[in-house]
Protein backbone atom coordinates (compact mmCIF):
# COMPACT_ATOMS: atom_id res chain seq x y z
CA UNK A 1 0.00 0.00 0.00
CA UNK A 2 1.48 3.54 -0.74
CA UNK A 3 0.27 6.06 1.81
CA UNK A 4 0.93 10.02 0.87
CA UNK A 5 0.21 12.60 3.84
CA UNK A 6 0.64 16.47 3.15
CA UNK A 7 2.60 15.97 0.25
CA UNK A 8 3.79 19.55 -0.74
CA UNK A 9 5.81 20.87 -3.41
CA UNK A 10 6.81 24.24 -5.21
CA UNK A 11 9.36 25.82 -8.10
CA UNK A 12 10.15 28.75 -6.38
CA UNK A 13 7.03 30.26 -5.93
CA UNK A 14 5.05 28.62 -8.09
CA UNK A 15 3.08 25.54 -5.66
CA UNK A 16 2.69 22.25 -7.81
CA UNK A 17 1.56 19.61 -5.25
CA UNK A 18 -0.38 21.50 -2.56
CA UNK A 19 -0.92 19.01 0.57
CA UNK A 20 -1.74 16.19 -1.15
CA UNK A 21 -3.27 12.58 0.76
CA UNK A 22 -4.58 9.77 -0.06
CA UNK A 23 -3.94 6.05 0.25
CA UNK A 24 -3.70 3.41 -2.88
CA UNK A 25 -4.23 -0.15 -2.21
CA UNK A 26 -2.65 -3.03 -3.26
CA UNK A 27 -3.87 -3.87 -6.88
CA UNK A 28 -5.24 -0.16 -7.42
CA UNK A 29 -4.80 0.88 -11.25
CA UNK A 30 -4.63 4.58 -11.10
CA UNK A 31 -5.57 6.42 -13.85
CA UNK A 32 -3.91 10.23 -13.32
CA UNK A 33 -5.86 12.55 -15.95
CA UNK A 34 -6.02 16.88 -15.89
CA UNK A 35 -4.65 19.62 -17.80
CA UNK A 36 -0.77 20.48 -18.32
CA UNK A 37 0.45 21.98 -15.16
CA UNK A 38 -1.77 20.35 -13.18
CA UNK A 39 0.85 18.33 -11.21
CA UNK A 40 0.48 15.05 -12.74
CA UNK A 41 3.97 13.97 -13.37
CA UNK A 42 5.47 15.91 -10.28
CA UNK A 43 3.09 13.89 -7.99
CA UNK A 44 4.02 10.93 -9.92
CA UNK A 45 7.60 11.44 -9.94
CA UNK A 46 7.51 12.35 -5.96
CA UNK A 47 6.49 8.03 -5.47
CA UNK A 48 10.13 7.41 -6.21
CA UNK A 49 11.87 10.38 -5.09
CA UNK A 50 12.80 11.17 -8.75
CA UNK A 51 11.24 14.58 -7.06
CA UNK A 52 12.06 15.51 -3.49
CA UNK A 53 8.65 16.82 -1.71
CA UNK A 54 9.38 20.15 0.17
CA UNK A 55 7.25 18.03 3.18
CA UNK A 56 4.65 15.30 3.73
CA UNK A 57 5.11 11.87 4.11
CA UNK A 58 5.25 9.00 1.34
CA UNK A 59 4.81 5.65 3.07
CA UNK A 60 5.01 2.15 0.62
CA UNK A 61 4.58 -1.05 2.15
CA UNK A 62 5.42 0.72 5.93
CA UNK A 63 8.49 2.37 5.04
CA UNK A 64 8.92 5.87 4.78
CA UNK A 65 10.44 6.37 2.20
CA UNK A 66 10.81 10.70 2.74
CA UNK A 67 12.89 9.98 5.54
CA UNK A 68 16.46 9.95 5.20
CA UNK A 69 17.60 6.88 6.51
CA UNK A 70 15.79 4.90 3.91
CA UNK A 71 17.84 3.50 1.05
CA UNK A 72 15.89 4.66 -1.55
CA UNK A 73 17.54 2.33 -4.03
CA UNK A 74 15.92 -0.69 -2.35
CA UNK A 75 12.71 1.17 -2.40
CA UNK A 76 13.33 1.60 -6.21
CA UNK A 77 14.37 -2.14 -6.75
CA UNK A 78 10.07 -2.30 -5.75
CA UNK A 79 8.84 0.31 -7.39
CA UNK A 80 9.62 0.38 -11.13
CA UNK A 81 9.19 3.57 -13.67
CA UNK A 82 8.25 3.90 -17.28
CA UNK A 83 8.88 6.99 -18.62
CA UNK A 84 7.44 9.62 -21.85
CA UNK A 85 11.24 9.05 -24.06
CA UNK A 86 11.47 5.33 -22.80
CA UNK A 87 14.84 5.85 -21.22
CA UNK A 88 16.75 2.98 -22.34
CA UNK A 89 20.68 2.95 -22.35
CA UNK A 90 22.12 3.20 -25.74
CA UNK A 91 25.30 1.48 -25.29
CA UNK A 92 23.63 -1.81 -24.54
CA UNK A 93 21.71 -3.95 -26.60
CA UNK A 94 17.96 -5.28 -25.67
CA UNK A 95 18.86 -8.12 -23.35
CA UNK A 96 21.82 -6.17 -21.79
CA UNK A 97 18.65 -3.54 -21.03
CA UNK A 98 16.91 -5.99 -19.28
CA UNK A 99 19.54 -7.80 -17.19
CA UNK A 100 21.87 -5.02 -16.15
CA UNK A 101 19.85 -3.91 -12.86
CA UNK A 102 18.83 -7.44 -11.46
CA UNK A 103 22.20 -8.58 -12.05
CA UNK A 104 23.99 -5.02 -11.00
CA UNK A 105 21.70 -5.21 -7.74
CA UNK A 106 22.05 -8.76 -6.78
CA UNK A 107 18.92 -9.87 -7.31
CA UNK A 108 19.38 -12.44 -9.80
CA UNK A 109 22.43 -14.30 -11.73
CA UNK A 110 23.59 -13.85 -15.08
CA UNK A 111 22.00 -17.03 -15.64
CA UNK A 112 19.19 -16.68 -13.75
CA UNK A 113 18.55 -12.93 -15.49
CA UNK A 114 19.11 -14.31 -19.32
CA UNK A 115 15.89 -16.95 -18.62
CA UNK A 116 13.57 -14.16 -17.19
CA UNK A 117 14.40 -11.55 -19.62
CA UNK A 118 13.90 -13.96 -22.78
CA UNK A 119 10.51 -14.86 -21.01
CA UNK A 120 9.52 -11.06 -20.68
CA UNK A 121 10.91 -10.56 -24.43
CA UNK A 122 8.27 -13.22 -25.60
CA UNK A 123 5.56 -11.94 -23.35
CA UNK A 124 6.19 -8.30 -24.70
CA UNK A 125 6.59 -10.09 -28.78
CA UNK A 126 10.06 -8.85 -28.91
CA UNK A 127 12.22 -12.14 -27.83
CA UNK A 128 13.39 -12.12 -32.13
CA UNK A 129 14.76 -8.20 -31.10
CA UNK A 130 16.84 -9.59 -28.04
CA UNK A 131 20.19 -8.73 -29.69
CA UNK A 132 19.28 -5.22 -31.32
CA UNK A 133 20.39 -1.89 -29.93
CA UNK A 134 17.70 0.36 -29.34
CA UNK A 135 18.39 2.76 -32.14
CA UNK A 136 17.31 -0.06 -34.91
CA UNK A 137 13.35 -0.26 -32.85
CA UNK A 138 10.69 1.52 -33.38
CA UNK A 139 9.04 3.72 -30.56
CA UNK A 140 6.48 1.41 -29.82
CA UNK A 141 8.82 -1.36 -29.59
CA UNK A 142 10.98 0.73 -27.16
CA UNK A 143 8.08 1.46 -25.01
CA UNK A 144 7.31 -2.30 -24.88
CA UNK A 145 11.20 -2.99 -23.46
CA UNK A 146 11.13 -0.15 -21.02
CA UNK A 147 8.01 -1.90 -19.96
CA UNK A 148 9.93 -5.36 -19.66
CA UNK A 149 12.33 -4.04 -18.42
CA UNK A 150 10.55 -2.85 -15.21
CA UNK A 151 9.00 -6.01 -14.84
CA UNK A 152 12.34 -7.43 -14.49
CA UNK A 153 12.40 -6.16 -10.75
CA UNK A 154 9.01 -8.16 -9.78
CA UNK A 155 8.17 -4.42 -8.49
CA UNK A 156 4.75 -4.27 -6.59
CA UNK A 157 4.27 -0.78 -7.99
CA UNK A 158 4.42 0.49 -11.32
CA UNK A 159 5.33 4.07 -12.30
CA UNK A 160 4.01 5.39 -16.17
CA UNK A 161 4.78 8.91 -17.27
CA UNK A 162 2.57 9.83 -20.19
CA UNK A 163 3.72 6.67 -21.02
CA UNK A 164 1.85 7.17 -24.92
CA UNK A 165 2.59 10.72 -25.17
CA UNK A 166 5.88 10.45 -27.46
CA UNK A 167 4.66 7.63 -29.90
CA UNK A 168 3.43 7.65 -33.56
CA UNK A 169 -0.67 6.90 -33.29
CA UNK A 170 -0.27 3.94 -34.73
CA UNK A 171 1.96 2.69 -32.19
CA UNK A 172 0.17 3.17 -29.13
CA UNK A 173 -2.41 0.51 -29.25
CA UNK A 174 0.30 -1.90 -28.87
CA UNK A 175 1.39 -0.43 -25.56
CA UNK A 176 -1.62 0.07 -24.13
CA UNK A 177 -2.70 -3.82 -25.01
CA UNK A 178 0.56 -4.79 -23.10
CA UNK A 179 0.16 -2.13 -20.05
CA UNK A 180 -3.79 -3.69 -20.08
CA UNK A 181 -1.66 -6.99 -19.75
CA UNK A 182 0.37 -5.69 -17.40
CA UNK A 183 -2.70 -4.80 -15.21
CA UNK A 184 -3.77 -8.42 -15.31
CA UNK A 185 -0.90 -9.53 -12.90
CA UNK A 186 -2.08 -7.77 -9.80
CA UNK A 187 -0.02 -4.73 -10.08
CA UNK A 188 -0.74 -2.09 -8.70
CA UNK A 189 -0.41 0.88 -11.45
CA UNK A 190 0.09 4.58 -11.23
CA UNK A 191 -0.79 6.18 -14.97
CA UNK A 192 -0.51 9.46 -16.05
CA UNK A 193 -2.05 9.64 -19.36
CA UNK A 194 -4.24 11.16 -21.67
CA UNK A 195 -5.54 8.20 -23.42
CA UNK A 196 -9.31 8.16 -21.75
CA UNK A 197 -9.98 4.80 -22.95
CA UNK A 198 -7.25 3.45 -21.01
CA UNK A 199 -8.57 5.19 -17.95
CA UNK A 200 -12.27 4.20 -18.89
CA UNK A 201 -11.47 0.65 -19.37
CA UNK A 202 -8.83 -0.74 -17.31
CA UNK A 203 -7.95 1.90 -14.83
CA UNK A 204 -10.17 0.63 -11.45
CA UNK A 205 -9.87 4.41 -9.96
CA UNK A 206 -9.46 7.76 -11.28
CA UNK A 207 -7.30 10.93 -10.08
CA UNK A 208 -7.97 14.12 -11.40
CA UNK A 209 -5.40 16.86 -11.11
CA UNK A 210 -5.98 20.47 -11.38
CA UNK A 211 -3.76 23.45 -9.60
CA UNK A 212 -1.96 20.87 -7.44
CA UNK A 213 -4.52 19.18 -5.68
CA UNK A 214 -6.57 15.72 -6.85
CA UNK A 215 -9.70 17.56 -7.13
CA UNK A 216 -11.71 14.13 -7.90
CA UNK A 217 -10.81 10.64 -7.02
CA UNK A 218 -13.77 8.63 -8.36
CA UNK A 219 -14.22 5.06 -10.22
CA UNK A 220 -14.47 5.31 -14.20
CA UNK A 221 -17.68 5.27 -14.56
CA UNK A 222 -18.64 7.86 -12.12
CA UNK A 223 -15.90 9.90 -14.01
CA UNK A 224 -17.09 9.77 -17.34
CA UNK A 225 -20.63 8.94 -17.26
CA UNK A 226 -21.56 11.39 -14.25
CA UNK A 227 -19.07 13.70 -13.71
CA UNK A 228 -19.72 16.45 -10.47
CA UNK A 229 -16.85 18.52 -10.59
CA UNK A 230 -16.83 21.51 -13.26
CA UNK A 231 -13.62 21.55 -14.50
CA UNK A 232 -13.47 17.64 -14.92
CA UNK A 233 -16.98 18.29 -17.17
CA UNK A 234 -15.15 21.14 -18.97
CA UNK A 235 -11.56 19.07 -19.59
CA UNK A 236 -13.37 15.71 -20.56
CA UNK A 237 -15.70 18.02 -23.06
CA UNK A 238 -12.03 19.29 -24.71
CA UNK A 239 -10.85 16.15 -24.76
CA UNK A 240 -13.66 13.59 -26.07
CA UNK A 241 -14.93 16.07 -28.44
CA UNK A 242 -11.97 17.23 -29.88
Amino acid sequence: MIEIQNLTKSYGSLLVLDNISKKIHNGNIVAIIGPSGGGKSTFLRCLNLLEIPDGGKIIINGEDITNKKTDINKVRQKVGMVFQHFNLFANKNVLENLTLAPIMTGILTRKEADKKAESLLERVGLLDKMNYFPHKLSGGQKQRIAIARSLMMNPDVILFDEPTSALDPEMIGEVLALMKDVARDGLTMLVVTHEMGFARNVANRIFFMEKGKIAVDDTPKNVFENPQNTRLKEFLNKILNH
